[in-house]
């Protein structure tokens, strides 16, 4: 049993929202824990909540808890001493936070829509992982994960240009929501979000986003919905 269904035995949790489909080529990330390592995480969690706009943790405040995401969407990032903003992903369903080894959080972790979390407390978190090598074995899968889609962040930032790296964002965000509907993407995240994220302004955003409608390649339905009208192009725009 996955936590996610564990975790659901939680009265106080909201229902986690049905998951929408997956593009052919995408992974969501996400590493089945075994049951019993599932039984004994359920154990140590706390489930919380978080509205839109919290901040669950902030950088520089002490690593005293992991976080599990349950529902919804997350942002991490942190302001750069130029005085940017830098956000390095966007967690969602399946996703840990707080694995930092430094004794505070580099990044904060704030919410982009109501959140069901799980909290761990960091010491009995670590002691798990340490008293069963299997669950030591799946976290570290899972952090390899993580480590390999910063690595993509990197050289997408590195060698493409502003609609390749749209493309490739619009790809991953499909796959992150899960299924296997390859047309439609919900957006929990603005697009100046979507900017930082990517490098970019938010006025090349939106004229990359026009620029991908003009060309029949997605459209807009609504605030937050992208209607991908063809897969195969935006996977040859991405180059993947």
């Amino acid at each position: 049993m996955a936590i996610a269904h564990a975790v659901q035995q939680h009265s106080d949790l909201p229902r986690v929202r049905p998951a929408m489909p997956l593009p052919r080529k995408a992974d969501t990330g996400v590493v089945p824990l075994l049951p019993g390592i599932a039984t004994e995480l359920h154990r140590i969690g706390t489930p919380v909540a978080a509205t839109r706009g919290e901040e669950v943790c902030a950088a520089g405040s002490p690593v005293d808890y992991v976080y599990k995401v349950v529902d919804g969407t997350l942002r991490v990032s942190r302001l750069l001493p130029d005085g940017r903003r830098h956000i390095a992903s966007f967690l969602m369903k399946g996703d840990f936070f707080g694995f930092a080894d430094l004794g505070d959080y580099s990044y904060s972790l704030e919410a982009l829509s109501d959140c069901a979390l799980i909290r761990y407390p960091r010491r009995r978190f670590d002691a798990v992982l340490e008293a069963d090598p299997q669950a030591g074995r799946q976290m570290f899968r899972l952090l390899c994960r993580q480590f390999n889609a910063a690595n993509e962040l990197l050289m997408t930032l590195s060698r493409k240009t502003a609609a390749e790296r749209l493309a490739t964002f619009l790809l991953t965000m499909i796959g992150r929501q899960g299924g296997t509907d390859s047309r439609h993407v919900m957006l929990a995240m603005p697009r100046v979000d979507i900017a930082d994220h990517l490098g970019l302004t938010i006025e090349t955003v939106s004229r990359v986003v026009t620029q991908l409608r003009r060309q029949r390649l997605i459209d807009l339905r609504g605030s937050n919905e992208v209607a991908i009208l063809n897969p195969d192009g935006l996977e040859d725009l991405a180059g993947d």
